[in-house]
């Protein structure tokens, strides 16, 4: 299973359980690990895919999701999701605006209305078409019942040139059909305007809804020493980096932390702070590219959207760490 603080591969000291005695022991990892960035609760699918690769994991989650609570967000979320049929197309920008949307529309059921409680929680108007901006909320969707054939689903299409993003999403949107009719977006707090800005372009009248919110949380000190055990040999270690946001806050709090690489540093950090920046990272995106290298990295590889393609990257960074482990 996955660690949020493993322990240090430093030089450490264990107790042996058996004689009850403090043994001193020097380790050094011997496998690679890939420092996943997701938040809490969203990084197990590819940190199970990576193990049984051979290739460990340390979660440093670098947001936080949680479902809306502020009571205007929420009554406007509310209403949007009782009067569905009024629109001509809902848009969801990730998948958490899926389950938090959808989790939220199964509150609403009235408990007294005799339904099944899990018909309810898949019930999406059949002529009401959804459109998302990649597969993981495709795939959020289907896991709510709402899938082809009984559902239009609108995605951007695969590929090894696919693009999951706004940009993408437009390009399959019939933008004169939507013109004079009404659209929901799902999102999160905050977020790129492209989408409501290019369909209230073109006519469209949108309403944008937040279903979930996103802060940048505050890592412990067990975090901070489990990373900085991890990237005393950096070349071992590789950063996951899945969102441009995220990549901002890890700026943040490695200046707040170290001091900033051509700056003032924090008395003895220059170092831990050129370890962490040059070890390698894979992206998805192009604007996750970017906010990396205006981060700091050094090593970037942007792969193909998607956990396979992630996957495949990783296996060949990873795979001649490994034979040199084994040819020890």
């Amino acid at each position: 299973m996955t660690s949020r603080a493993p322990r240090a591969p430093a030089p450490s000291s264990a107790v042996d359980a058996t004689a009850g005695t403090d043994r001193r022991t020097v380790a050094s990892p011997v496998a690679p690990c890939a420092i996943l960035t997701r938040p809490d609760g969203q990084a197990q699918s590819l940190a199970a895919r990576l193990h049984a690769e051979g290739i460990d994991t340390l979660e440093f989650p670098l947001l936080h999701i949680a479902a809306q609570a502020d009571p205007a967000a929420l009554a406007a979320l509310d209403a949007a999701l009782r009067s569905l049929t009024s629109y001509s197309l809902a848009v969801f920008v990730s998948p958490n605006a899926v389950v938090h949307a959808l989790s939220r529309r199964v509150q609403l059921q009235s408990p007294g209305s005799g339904a099944d409680e899990g018909e309810a929680a898949v019930r999406w108007p059949e002529t009401l078409p959804v459109a998302v901006v990649g597969p993981g909320s495709a795939q959020a969707l289907a896991e709510a019942g709402i899938a082809a054939p009984a559902y239009r689903v609108i995605v951007p299409p695969g590929g090894p040139q696919a693009r999951f993003d706004s940009e993408a999403l437009l390009e399959q949107l019939d933008l004169p059909a939507l013109a004079g009719r009404r659209v929901l977006l799902v999102r999160g707090d905050g977020g790129r305007e492209l989408l409501a800005d290019t369909l209230r372009a073109n006519g469209t009248q949108v309403d944008i809804v937040s279903a979930y919110t996103r802060r940048a949380p505050e890592p412990d000190a067990a975090a901070w020493a489990a990373l900085e055990a991890r990237l005393v040999e950096p070349q071992r270690c590789a950063w996951v980096l899945t969102s441009s946001e995220a990549v901002r806050h890890l700026s943040t709090l490695l200046a707040a932390r170290y001091g900033t690489r051509d700056g003032v540093h924090t008395p003895g950090t220059p170092q831990v702070l050129a370890q962490i920046l040059s070890a390698p990272c894979f992206t998805s995106h192009t604007r996750i590219a970017d906010a990396a290298c205006s981060a700091g990295f050094d090593r970037i590889t942007q792969c193909a959207p998607g956990d396979d393609n992630l996957l495949a990257a990783l296996k060949t960074w990873a795979d001649p760490i490994q034979v040199k482990h084994d040819d020890r």
